[in-house]
């Protein structure tokens, strides 16, 4: 029995399936947390090591 037929023969049934679908979905959303992950306080460090010699002068396009 295939849907095509199930659903000429019911359609009823099917809308009735549907639409409980589309409230089970908009149920769900309606639940489901607003923040999926949580809050990330990775500390982050940023290392800077001076290069002597090195100045922006003397790397300019010549």
């Amino acid at each position: 029995m295939s849907l095509l037929n199930t659903s000429l023969r019911r359609p009823v049934t099917i809308v009735v399936l549907v639409l409980a679908l589309c409230l089970g979905g908009l149920l769900g959303l309606r639940h489901m947390a607003k923040d999926v992950f949580p809050p990330l306080g990775i500390p982050t460090l940023y290392v800077a090591q001076p290069f002597g010699g090195m100045d922006p002068a003397r790397w300019r396009a010549r």
